[in-house]
């Protein structure tokens, strides 16, 4: 059976008066991992009742779906209704019941008593800590047993599982009867108050006291002494455990009235942490139980590390959170020395160019805030008729605490996110923080956290495009790329798909859910919520989430620090607000600048610019210009007000090359700006600029013709060997496109094989080169020379043996690993290197060859040949045509003669941002502004 067109069922796991539970595998996921599906039957449901029963699933899903943001609890993935019956689906858990691990007959009857009550604590304390989640977000479960707590396969957590009896607790009537729900629960575990139809919290306590009571003494409730007049449960006064205490906590947990037990779950934790019982800080270890395994091919991949959640009450922090599980390595993650420096090199890269050199020093950085998330599955676009919330449904704030990590970890393999927001509003940031705690929690085995740029995305497939982006970014050879892309070894962060060109925005939408299907990747995507709105392809990703603006709150909070200087601003932000019109507009010229203040950056903006100001010296604003747009001029003007830093270059002169700069950036949808990677139809978009370029390049490559030419032609056809050779340059080396060579490391494995292929085909490029050009050059030359055939083919098979050695050396020169270092302009410095370095060995070995089987003008030739072949093949060729584009655009006037300096100045501005060995200006706005203001002349 297939469900949801989606769903392959593979054994059903268990019934009930309400439906079934299968085991099913998710077709649409790469391995096809396992999920549990409860299937939902109402009974006698007339038709007209079905809008109801969908509108009540639909509420009792999303509770579920709120509670799958804890670890202990299973995610719910999807909810779906189909022929009258609604279907949940849900995490599948890999693991051991509670109800089969204290069947043991080890299990802990024959244990000491300092070893079963260590036992009964870590369970309890496991379950407390789940059910203080649940208890936080008005739920009780009502079916708390040893049959729905399971041991996750390699922890020693327990997640709670089966919530479909959960009862939310809301705004109640007056009435008795309408409190009364009907009696669900387990006999033995089930609470007299929820028997009578009264559940509460202390419900779900009573159930947790049975379950420590079973842990400590190995009898299942049934089995326990009950007081013959009462009928209620029994416990004797010692022998069960070696702390009375912890007996004590268990009977007042298993009390007859709820008022006697404690109100919830966390003061129950409260109380068990203060026993202070030392002894059982040691939990059982994770394989303490044999794990059965299913009667079905296992693909389930091992849980992700999920980290520790700080929340914003100190209180509950630790009640709410797992620690990070412990990384076990396995046959399948144990790596090789060169797989693990790679690996290394990119993590440090990463972090080196996104969280240290981004992150934090970025102006949302400046506001010590906690950015809101809020549920935005509606965004979402799914093949099957599956809903997670209704279109008209309210937004679903997440709680304060919750963090990006926390829910993304939690989805587990082959997990996506979306994350909207509004310009400013810290999506960026909010990618970045994921990366970060990615990157604190990586393991050998598991995909390297790595960031992309979409707006540099501009057709094609995306796994094209990564392979690329490797390679240009970070550096990384594009075989090593083309592994790690196919064998699913990254976890993709993909920033700025409304960066992407307009035009091709939704197509990027398209191959990006392309890539999802076929390459079942791990990735996060960031847009705009406007630009996301307007595509006409959604993404089906798994979850999506919206950046909040701040709250006035948080504004007044940041606008409060002591010794800030921001009362002007605060000042002039409490007028604006309270000039606010009550009705507004939808364009920027009806907002106000307080509404302006809850985008973090924009606040940032503000306190930069208007730090140490009183109210009186802040400019007024003109209601008819965009206010954002006055904002970032001031801002520009503030950072040049600046006495800390040397002005080596004038405003003007820095305003015209950022403009220059970002408008290039902005027509070629780039983000992140690589000097080394500049392109000539990025920069010369005119005609006549392209013309002064060619006219250079074609100059230079006529020079290198004819320091070889006069050397081996006649004077009579020196000039047509000389156009010949500077077409031929032309025509092999190209004209526009710039490839820098940037890497130069030593390769057994490929001179080896190199040598055996110079060894077999050199001596006869060899021969065919010499024996070529003396009859087509000097074609009289062995006319009436005996043996002059033989000895010129002797030569140039020699000089081919010579040229096929030399080639091995290149080859193995060549060799691809990662740099692990970065710097401004770096390519072209190391192809500069590259290319003396080929050069020379290029030219020794054949003028050595010729020196010995020719004459000095044969040796002059070959060297002269050898020499120029080494630089161009090394990367000298990258290096003249750079060189060239940026001679041009200096006598344009539109960058500056040394560039990573003027850059560098400009961070020091805090204009741009350093990432690796490229530059970003600090938001995408203000790159915006920069491309459409018209400096001076």
């Amino acid at each position: 059976m297939i469900l949801a067109e989606r769903y392959q069922v593979v054994r059903p796991l268990a019934q009930g008066g309400f439906g079934k539970t299968f085991l099913a595998c998710d077709r649409y996921l790469p391995g096809n991992p396992h999920c549990v599906i409860k299937q939902f039957r109402p009974l006698n449901l007339a038709d007209s009742q079905l809008p109801t029963a969908q509108r009540l699933f639909d509420l009792e899903a999303k509770t579920l779906y709120q509670l799958g943001t804890h670890p202990q609890i299973p995610t719910l993935l999807a909810h779906f209704e189909k022929d009258g019956e609604f279907y949940l689906v849900q995490e599948y858990i890999a693991g051991v019941s509670l109800a089969d691990e204290l069947t043991q007959p080890s299990i802990p009857n024959e244990r000491a008593l300092a070893s079963r009550q260590d036992y009964a604590y870590q369970l309890l304390h496991s379950l407390l800590t789940a059910l203080t989640f649940v208890h936080q977000r008005s739920v009780i479960h009502r079916d708390i047993k040893p049959g729905n707590l399971i041991r996750r396969e390699g922890s020693s957590q327990l997640a709670v599982i089966d919530f479909g009896a959960v009862k939310t607790i809301g705004a109640q009537s007056s009435s008795s009867a309408s409190a009364l729900t009907i009696a669900i629960g387990s006999p033995g575990y089930i609470a007299p108050e929820q028997q009578a139809g009264r559940p509460c919290f202390a419900s779900d306590l009573y159930a947790s006291g049975v379950v420590a009571l079973y842990a400590l003494t190995g009898k299942a409730p049934q089995q326990q002494s009950t007081n013959p007049e009462t009928g209620r449960l029994q416990l004797p006064s010692d022998g069960l455990a070696s702390e009375p205490s912890f007996i004590q906590f268990i009977q007042q947990l298993i009390k007859f009235n709820p008022a006697d037990r404690f109100p919830h779950a966390s003061a129950a934790l409260d109380v068990l942490q203060s026993l202070n019982l030392t002894s059982a800080s040691v939990a059982l270890p994770p394989t303490a139980f044999p794990i059965s395994s299913p009667p079905f091919p296992e693909t389930i991949l091992p849980d992700e590390p999920f980290p520790t959640t700080s929340l914003s009450d100190p209180k509950t922090a630790s009640l709410t959170s797992a620690p990070a599980k412990t990384f076990v390595p396995t046959q399948q993650n144990i790596l090789s020395p060169t797989e693990s420096r790679n690996r290394q090199a990119l993590l440090s890269k990463v972090d080196r160019f996104w969280i240290q050199g981004v992150l934090e020093h970025s102006l949302h950085g400046q506001v010590l805030l906690t950015l809101g998330l809020e549920e935005k599955q509606q965004a979402l676009s799914l093949p099957w008729n599956i809903s997670y919330s209704q279109a008209d449904q309210p937004p679903q704030p997440l709680d304060a605490g919750v963090q990006v990590y926390d829910i993304f970890a939690q989805q587990g393999e082959g997990r996506s996110l979306l994350i909207l927001g509004e310009p400013g509003a810290g999506k960026t940031t909010t990618l970045l923080t994921l990366a970060r705690d990615l990157l604190k929690n990586a393991q050998p085995g598991q995909r390297i956290p790595a960031i992309f740029n979409l707006s540099s995305w501009t057709g094609g497939s995306i796994a094209e495009w990564l392979i690329g982006e490797l390679n240009s970014k970070y550096q990384i050879p594009k075989a090593i790329g083309e592994a790690w892309v196919a064998g699913q070894q990254l976890l993709l962060l993909l920033d700025g798909l409304d960066e992407v060109r307009g035009d091709r925005q939704n197509d990027c939408a398209i191959a990006l859910n392309t890539f999802h299907q076929n390459y079942g990747p791990e990735l996060v995507v960031c847009c705009r919520i406007k630009d996301y709105e307007a595509l006409d392809q959604q993404l089906g990703f798994q979850r999506a989430l919206m950046v909040r603006s701040l709250t006035d709150e948080q504004i007044w909070q940041y606008l409060a620090q002591a010794d800030s200087g921001l009362t002007g601003l605060r000042s002039l932000l409490e007028r604006s607000a309270a000039t606010a019109v009550a009705v507004k507009g939808t364009s920027e010229s009806d907002q106000t600048l307080f509404d302006l203040a809850r985008s973090p950056l924009i606040l940032n903006i503000m306190a930069l610019t208007y730090q140490g100001l009183s109210a009186s010296e802040i400019p007024a604003l003109t209601q008819g210009e965009s206010y954002t747009q006055q904002l970032f001029s001031a801002y520009i003007s503030r950072m040049f007000q600046r006495r800390d830093i040397d002005s080596p270059y004038s405003q003007k002169q820095t305003l015209r090359w950022l403009h220059e700069l970002a408008k290039t950036l902005t027509q070629t949808s780039q983000t992140v700006f690589l000097i080394e990677r500049m392109q000539v139809p990025w920069w010369l978009t005119a005609a006549w600029q392209r013309y002064s370029y060619v006219g250079l390049l074609f100059l230079a490559y006529l020079v290198i013709a004819t320091s070889i030419g006069w050397q081996v032609v006649s004077h009579r056809s020196l000039p047509l060997a000389i156009a010949i050779g500077a077409v031929m340059c032309a025509r092999i080396f190209g004209i526009y496109r710039i490839v820098p060579a940037e890497t130069l490391r030593w390769s057994w494995k490929k001179a080896r094989t190199s040598f055996l292929l110079g060894l077999t085909l050199g001596p006869m490029i060899g021969w065919a080169l010499k024996v070529g050009f003396v009859y087509i050059f000097s074609p009289g030359y062995c006319v009436n020379i005996p043996g002059c055939l033989l000895e010129i083919s002797l030569i140039g098979l020699l000089f081919g043996l010579v040229l096929g050695i030399d080639y091995a050396i290149i080859r193995g020169l060549s060799g691809t690993r990662i740099a692990t270092i970065t710097k401004p302009n770096q390519g072209i410095r190391q192809s500069g290197k590259n290319a003396i370095l080929f050069a020379v060995v290029a030219t020794i070995a054949p003028a050595l060859t010729s020196l010995i089987f020719a004459n000095s003008t044969s040796t002059q030739f070959w060297a002269i040949a050898g020499l120029s072949f080494g630089l161009a093949l090394g990367g000298g060729e990258a290096c003249l045509k750079h060189g060239i584009l940026r001679f041009v655009l200096f006598c344009q006037g539109r960058t500056p003669w040394h560039y990573p300096s003027f850059l560098d100045y400009a961070a020091q501005r805090i204009l741009l941002q350093k990432v690796g060995g490229g530059y970003i200006f600090i938001h995408r706005l203000l790159l915006e502004h920069f491309a459409d203001m018209k400096p001076q002349k």
